[in-house]
């Protein structure tokens, strides 16, 4: 688990970098390379760590659903004119509710991983 452990840690660094490339209007496709390969990065942790049984998914994955999908639509409503004012509802919704997904994620993997010290 140690190993796939620093795929998650690289992965949000590189969208932290991505989001102060954005910031900061540094010219060019390095917040786009870095959100792509940050969010490739946390799915490759979740992916090898079902697979080893290291991570558990349950509804918690819901969240992280309706997030993802809530900041998508306020990345695209904040290029049409006319829906220009849902922006900042849909983009704050969607991290209050991903920020809620990793809080449900990270107690439910302690709780898994000490049920797994038990047995």
């Amino acid at each position: 688990m140690d190993k796939i452990k620093y795929l998650i840690m690289a992965g949000g660094t590189l969208i932290l970098l991505g989001i102060i490339f954005k910031i900061f209007g540094v010219e060019g496709p390095w917040a786009a390379i870095c959100f792509g390969v940050g969010g490739t990065m946390k799915i490759l942790y979740l992916v090898l760590g079902v697979r080893s049984g290291q991570v558990k998914l349950g509804s918690e994955m819901l969240l992280l659903a309706l997030g993802l999908m809530l900041i998508f639509t306020a990345v695209y409503l904040r290029k049409t004119e006319q829906l220009m004012h849902l922006y900042a509802w849909f983009l704050s919704t969607g991290i209050i509710i991903k920020t809620l997904f990793v809080v449900l994620f990270i107690r439910k993997q302690k709780r898994y991983r000490k049920e797994l010290a038990v047995e």
